[in-house]
């Protein structure tokens, strides 16, 4: 099996309203000593462990991972290449911003074997990317897609979002019609999730702003489907949409519970026999990768039920779903009976379809996902 690489960036020019994401504000200084010490961990792990598999995804994650200068990604993939074998066909992907994307960085980025880029569009609409602290503009996504496809970057992901506040059935149809003009290879779809500690739920407590209604959101988000299948996206997971091919290879990973290991502050690994991760305190892992140390701040090994839970719930978020014929070579029968017994009750109200041997969320069940997913925890 083959191994993905995730390298988490913190740092964001602003701090937008509704993440709730392990950032920190842009400062070069710290911004410096902190690449310096993820390849310090990168050479450190894979010297305690050499790894034989082969890496055929590296994915930068953030924050803003295209604030950092070209040189610190080169740092970070160097460091990468050096101690693993990297597939010929590696898919490299790095988030960013639009406001952040230069044709100069751009060059560096496809030097260094960035081959796809995930925009946060987010939205098209002024108004809401203002309301949600959002620092670029609808023109900015248009230049830096552009831009990015001058240069031969043409494996783009754009995140837009649904639920914004003052988002209206008229502005979200809009967003997906500039969506569509753009013609994007792939598309994220997420509902904003409003975690009490982001600065947007206190500023709603508050200040209350106008918000969709969660019916109105359910409309919008079954309507999505069928506009996206019109235009030539497949729904392959709940919040992805690609074009014949363009599948995101490294978050299929984590839904096919294949391994990632992730390096930097917060990151969270899975090693195919146990989950474990990072200290989320930027100051504890400088200190401890500095002192030569492992940042790890929890590490948990998974027994049978919990590779069991796993296997269903990441699996039933894919469109694919799951194969209850192979659940059932895989595990015993009273490992299984409670799982289906709960399944099958969810099938009889319309959120499971139990085709054959194929266990899969209907619409309906994707929008309540989470009411499906809580049987497995």
């Amino acid at each position: 099996m083959s191994l993905g690489i995730y390298i988490h960036i913190p740092f964001c020019r602003t701090r937008c309203s509704y993440c709730h994401f392990v950032t920190r504000p842009w400062r070069e200084g710290i911004a410096e000593r902190y690449s310096n010490a993820v390849v310090r961990e990168i050479e450190m792990h894979f010297a305690a462990h050499p790894c034989r598999e082969q890496v055929d995804t590296i994915y930068f994650g953030g924050g803003t991972p295209s604030i950092l200068p070209a040189e610190h990604i080169e740092a970070m993939l160097h460091i990468c290449r050096n101690c693993l074998r990297i597939a010929p066909d590696v898919e490299i992907s790095l988030e960013a911003n639009p406001e952040t994307i230069t044709d100069v960085k751009i060059k560096e980025y496809r030097r260094l074997g960035v081959n796809r880029i995930s925009l946060g569009a987010q939205s098209f609409d002024e108004e809401g990317l203002r309301g949600i602290g959002r620092t670029h503009s609808a023109v900015d996504v248009e230049r830096s897609l552009e831009l990015l496809r001058s240069n031969g970057v043409d494996n783009v992901n754009l995140d837009l979002m649904l639920g914004l506040p003052g988002q209206t059935e008229r502005t979200w149809r809009e967003d997906l019609d500039h969506l569509f003009r753009l013609t994007p290879l792939h598309v994220s779809v997420y509902m904003l999730d409003l975690d009490d500690k982001t600065p947007l739920y206190h500023s709603l407590k508050k200040r209350p702003q106008p918000m969709p209604e969660d019916d109105q959101i359910s409309d919008w988000y079954l309507e999505s489907i069928e506009h996206f299948a019109t235009h030539g996206y497949d729904q392959y997971e709940i919040s992805n949409f690609a074009q014949p091919g363009m599948r995101s290879r490294h978050n299929l990973k984590y839904w096919q519970r294949e391994p990632v290991l992730g390096f930097g502050v917060a990151s969270h690994s899975y090693d195919g026999r146990a989950r474990y991760a990072n200290h989320s305190n930027i100051s504890a892992y400088l200190q401890s990768v500095e002192k030569g140390e492992t940042p790890v701040e929890w590490y948990q090994p998974l027994g049978r039920r919990q590779a069991l839970e796993e296997t269903l719930f990441l699996g039933l978020r894919l469109l694919q779903g799951v194969d209850w014929n192979r659940m059932k070579h895989e595990y015993e029968e009273g490992e299984l009976s409670g799982y289906e017994a709960s399944l099958r009750e969810m099938s009889s109200r319309g959120l499971i379809d139990w085709d054959d041997s194929t266990v899969r969320l209907t619409p309906q069940g994707m929008l309540l996902s989470n009411e499906v997913f809580q049987i497995f925890v």
